[in-house]
């Protein structure tokens, strides 16, 4: 007896489950440059849910030497960046598992604030403190 299953794939051309979610968070999402809670300067990921709630996502700093990074990826140019997803003892930008894909676009996002941010920090905001 021989058995076949013919699967059709109707979601062709858009990204499903984590990544598909991540999507739609990004659809929703800008970047800004604001105050953090230790009063410099940092770059956070603004959402707006559906019912109008404003969140701000930690994304990056510039790196103060004098303070632990721990938690926080370290860039070659001294940036302290987020990482995409915690892993129990350290929160992430997201507090639950990505898919592969998902995590590398995560990942992507925040490499791209960070460089956004760099210029902005090397131009203007580095006179700030």
């Amino acid at each position: 007896m021989k058995t076949s299953i013919e699967i059709k794939i109707e979601c062709k051309g858009h990204a499903v489950g984590t990544l598909g979610w991540f999507n739609s968070v990004m659809a929703n999402s800008e970047f800004v440059i604001k105050n953090s809670q230790k009063g410099t300067p940092a770059m956070f990921l603004k959402t707006t849910d559906k019912e109008g709630k404003v969140k701000y996502s930690f994304l990056c700093e510039k790196y103060n030497p004098k303070k632990d990074p721990f938690g926080y990826k370290i860039t070659s140019d001294d940036y302290a960046c987020e990482i995409p997803t915690g892993d129990g003892y350290v929160s992430g930008l997201f507090d639950f598992p990505l898919t592969q894909a998902c995590k590398k676009a995560v990942e992507e996002v925040i490499i791209k604030a960070k460089d956004i941010f760099a210029e902005w920090w090397e131009n203007d905001g580095n006179s700030i403190e």
